[in-house]
């Protein structure tokens, strides 16, 4: 988004406040410069040399959650967070709060497997004593064997197809399982399964930090990497990346990884759940932000799970709220993503569902570690894993 365009956007808001009104950090807050709107407004004011680049500035624009709620409420059509994006790009020398974190992201573009592999030393040593003193929220273990490193192409012998995985920075450090999941989903279906070694970060976290040109070099790279794969689908068990990739690569490169897909969305194409049965379960689901504002699935997942016999769904209130994960925000805005939280708790335990399914690993591990601190009890399931433990038992 070149700088007139970008100035052109900011100019469209008729100040109707229509944001404000499913705002997360506003509706915390109730403070104007802490919602969409005013978000906008002091962006527009920036732009026009009216308010200077200062660090109070920049730490309402990094408190945004980019959930992209307000997006598709905008009348005037504006695209609000791809604006609060190219803001953030203005602004981030300004945000002081991010500088280590931002040079932390630099470092690790291409050296992910040993930035981890530190972090999983430094976690076994300093993460305990720092979790029990409430320095550091709850972090799942970074795991020994990231997913990426144990095959690169499973074979099958019925060959149904052929599908790609975009596995992603947390599924393949934290949650490997999920991965494995979907691979023994995908090989019980006959399908030849493709893991790329090479693929990067999709780059969701450096452009959430104003970095525009560091995101632009791992999209470049990822689509290169990919353009190389002859797969009818590439799925990512992550709706941010996902996101990432098939909305945003263009605005960064003017291209994208054709074929990608969420995993609920395969899902349904590919019809994968038909005929599923599970030990009789009571569940509920949470929308993840990224799936439901930026990619518009909201129906698919439940359809999934009202499809396999045996699962009882039973809808929370309000079960499209953010979980006030939201990434990098959940590190730097403590207070307002535990206040976002908390809420969700209620409302999942409200149901009296046994466990609650969502479809970011992210958002898992949101719900976990406020389960932990509210000493609930359910259990936390990806959707992956729900389909695999119908399938496989």
């Amino acid at each position: 988004m070149n700088e007139a365009y970008y100035l052109k956007e900011l100019s469209k808001c008729v100040r109707c406040g229509a944001c404000k009104s499913i705002c997360p950090t506003y509706l915390s807050t109730l403070n104007e410069t802490m919602g969409a709107r005013g978000r906008v407004a002091m962006l527009g004011q920036l732009g026009m040399k009216r308010l200077a680049p200062t660090g109070r500035l920049a730490e309402k624009i990094f408190s945004c959650m980019l959930c992209g709620a307000c997006k598709n409420l905008c009348p005037a059509g504006l695209n609000i967070p791809e604006i609060i994006y190219q803001g953030r790009n203005v602004l981030k020398n300004s945000y002081t709060r991010g500088r280590l974190l931002r040079t932390a992201l630099k470092l690790s573009m291409s050296r992910l497997d040993n930035i981890f592999a530190i972090m999983r030393a430094c976690q076994k040593v300093f993460y305990r004593p720092l979790y029990k003193s409430g320095v550091l929220g709850y972090v799942p273990e970074i795991t020994s064997m990231p997913f990426r490193k144990t095959i690169q192409v499973y074979k099958n012998m019925k060959k149904t197809g052929r599908i790609a995985l975009f596995a992603g920075c947390t599924v393949n450090y934290i949650y490997p399982e999920l991965g494995n999941a979907l691979s023994g989903i995908l090989l019980s279906k006959g399908y030849e399964v493709v893991v790329f070694k090479g693929e990067l970060c999709c780059g969701a976290p450096m452009r959430s930090m104003g970095l525009e040109q560091e995101a632009s070099t791992l999209a470049e790279k990822n689509i290169e990497l990919f353009s190389k794969v002859r797969a009818e689908a590439i799925i990512s068990l992550c709706p941010t990346c996902t996101l990432t990739i098939r909305e945003q690569y263009p605005f960064l490169t003017g291209n994208t990884i054709q074929n990608i897909m969420d995993i609920n969305e395969f899902f349904i194409e590919y019809d994968i759940t038909a005929g599923l049965e599970i030990d009789p379960a009571v569940v509920t689901y949470h929308d993840p932000c990224h799936l439901n504002y930026g990619l518009g699935i909201k129906d698919k997942p439940r359809h999934i799970l009202k499809n396999i016999k045996g699962i009882e769904l039973v809808e929370m209130k309000r079960a499209d709220e953010c979980c006030g994960f939201a990434g990098l925000f959940s590190l730097h805005f403590r207070k307002i993503s535990g206040d976002i939280g908390r809420r969700k708790i209620d409302n999942i335990l409200n149901t009296s569902a046994e466990t609650v399914v969502t479809s970011c690993p992210g958002c898992m591990m949101q719900l976990e570690s406020l389960k932990r601190e509210t000493k609930a009890s359910f259990d936390i399931k990806h959707m992956v894993e729900v389909v695999d433990e119908a399938m496989h038992g």
